[in-house]
């Protein structure tokens, strides 16, 4: 769900910039992407990071395995679940597109959401964070759901805080360093 949740910001963003009257070039991972006339022919860059951190964890239980009543060489099966939580926050830079200086910075905090996953995959053996996460709809879901939430609050807190007016200002404050 993350990559999905990554990618959809990234074109929404886009779509909201457009919608207040900017102009854009990219999307681009880094300004180090863009090409000399792309950073010539830009104003600003503007660089939105979102960062997500993950408090507790989901915890590995054992489950009855059938075959292990008739040889105990059997391997372990195993299910997941358990209570975690996500955080994080917000992060716009407006930079000079050539040089990267930092010349606006909003920081805006994504409260702690507390997702409750039971997995309903059963493992033999312990799974990695990829499989729990394509394969088990238990665990996939309550994230996905969380995620949602998260990016509803980060469009909506991108479009108060990216205001035309501040972004004329500052991009006069990158020409004026330019001249210095």
């Amino acid at each position: 769900p993350y990559s999905t949740f990554i990618n959809n910001m990234a074109d929404d963003f886009e779509e909201m910039l457009i919608a207040k009257g900017f102009s854009l070039r990219g999307p681009f991972k880094s300004r180090d992407e863009m090409v000399y006339g792309d950073k010539k022919n830009s104003d600003i860059a503007l660089e939105i990071k979102i960062s997500l951190k993950e408090e507790g964890g989901l915890q590995l239980k054992k489950k009855n395995n059938w075959a292990q009543t008739i040889s105990k060489n059997a391997p372990n099966h195993y299910t997941i679940g358990g209570t975690f939580y996500h955080f994080g926050n917000i992060i716009i830079e407006a930079t000079d597109p050539f040089t990267g200086e930092k010349f606006w910075k909003k920081t805006v905090a994504l409260p702690r959401k507390k997702i409750i996953a039971q997995g309903n995959q059963s493992w033999t053996g312990k799974p990695t964070a990829e499989q729990m996460l394509s394969k088990d709809t238990g665990v996939y879901n309550p994230i996905a759901k969380a995620l949602e939430e998260y990016y509803q609050e980060a469009i909506k807190t991108a479009y108060r805080h990216i205001d035309v007016n501040e972004m004329i200002m500052i991009k006069k404050e990158i020409q004026k360093s330019k001249n210095n």
